[in-house]
C-alpha cells in the first residue's frame, strides 16, 4: 500500500512539473503592405513635410497569429486549449531610413480565438482573465522603433489567437533621401503564466 502511494505522488509530481513548463509556439505572419510615394507628393508648398500624413494601409493588410506547436498525436487546438499563457507581442523595425516614422496598431478582441471554445473559457475564476486582446494605447498608433535592440508593446492576449489584424501608418519626410527601401518589420512573442 505505501509503495502504490508513493508512485502515485510521483506520478502526480511529475505530471505537474511538466506542466508548469511553457510550449514553443509559432508565430505566423501574413501580408505586409507596400508603400510608393513620388517627390511630387511629398512637398506639396514650400515649407510643408508630409511628416504628418503619411499612408495608411488596410486594416488587415498584415495578420499574425500565434498558436502552440504540436506535439507527438497532440494537436495545436489541443494544447491551445488545455495550455492558456498570457502573450505580449513586441514589434520593432530594421533598415527604415532615417526621416521616417512607421506606426502600427490594432483593435481589442481582434482576431480569432483558438480553439474558438476552450475548457479555460468555463472556469469560474479564470487565473489570466478572460481570453480578450488588448491593444497598447489603447488601440491608437505606436511608434515602431527602427532599433534592432528595442521593441515596442503592441498588443497583449490570452490563448492562442489567430488572424489578428495590424495596420500600418508611414509618416515620410521630404529629408528622407529618395530611393527603394526594405523595411523589415520584427515581431517577438513572450509567453507568461502571470498577470
Amino acid at each position: 500500500m505505501k509503495n502504490l502511494f508513493i508512485i502515485t505522488v510521483s506520478f502526480l509530481l511529475s505530471f505537474s512539473y511538466s506542466q508548469a513548463q511553457i510550449l514553443a509556439g509559432t508565430l505566423n505572419v501574413t501580408g505586409m503592405p507596400s508603400f510608393t510615394q513620388s517627390v511630387n507628393a511629398v512637398v506639396v508648398e514650400a515649407g510643408v513635410d508630409d511628416a504628418s500624413v503619411g499612408f495608411e494601409s488596410n486594416f488587415d493588410a498584415t495578420k499574425i497569429g500565434f498558436v502552440l506547436d504540436p506535439i507527438l498525436l497532440l494537436s495545436s487546438s489541443l494544447l491551445c486549449e488545455q495550455n492558456v499563457y498570457r502573450y505580449k507581442v513586441y514589434i520593432n523595425s530594421v533598415n527604415a531610413p532615417a526621416n521616417i516614422t512607421i506606426e502600427a496598431k490594432t483593435t481589442v478582441n481582434s482576431g480569432q480565438r483558438f480553439p474558438t471554445v476552450s475548457i479555460y473559457d468555463t472556469l469560474l475564476i479564470k487565473p489570466l482573465g478572460q481570453r480578450n486582446l488588448m491593444p497598447s494605447n489603447g488601440g491608437n498608433y505606436i511608434v515602431v522603433p527602427n532599433n534592432a535592440t528595442q521593441a515596442v508593446k503592441i498588443m497583449e492576449f490570452i490563448g492562442c489567437r489567430k488572424d489578428i489584424p495590424i495596420q500600418f501608418r508611414i509618416k515620410p519626410s521630404s529629408l528622407c533621401p529618395a530611393g527603394t527601401y526594405n523595411i523589415e518589420i520584427k515581431y517577438t512573442v513572450v509567453a507568461s503564466l502571470t498577470l
